[in-house]
């Protein structure tokens, strides 16, 4: 069986050279430097937590804002994320910890 070359349709972002981790928002599918999106973690409760200062264990997700909150719950995206583990995820918690801003 041969597979079949894919095309070349999707454009890749330009991105800087040198700006860092590039990662993918979990709502819109935009890929990003790490720095610019916002990291969810599952908590040590099973739920999905914002985790600001980037320093919780586990796997993580990343969001671009709160209007990628409403895709990625449309999706169903944290259960693909975060490979099952992911509990249940309050869409009202979660963007109200998205809304407060960065804490760095």
């Amino acid at each position: 069986m041969r597979l079949k070359a894919r095309s070349g349709s999707r454009r890749k972002e330009e991105l800087p050279a040198n700006a860092g981790p590039v990662r993918c928002c979990i709502g819109c599918g935009a890929r990003r430097v790490q720095e610019e999106l916002t990291r969810l973690v599952v908590g040590p409760e099973g739920g999905v937590v914002v985790d600001r200062r980037r320093r919780l264990p586990g796997r993580g997700a990343y969001l671009c804002g709160v209007g990628c909150l409403a895709a990625a719950v449309k999706r169903k995206a944290f259960g693909r994320a975060f490979r099952g583990r992911a509990g249940p995820v309050d869409p009202s918690v979660l963007g109200q910890a998205l809304e407060s801003g960065p804490v760095r």
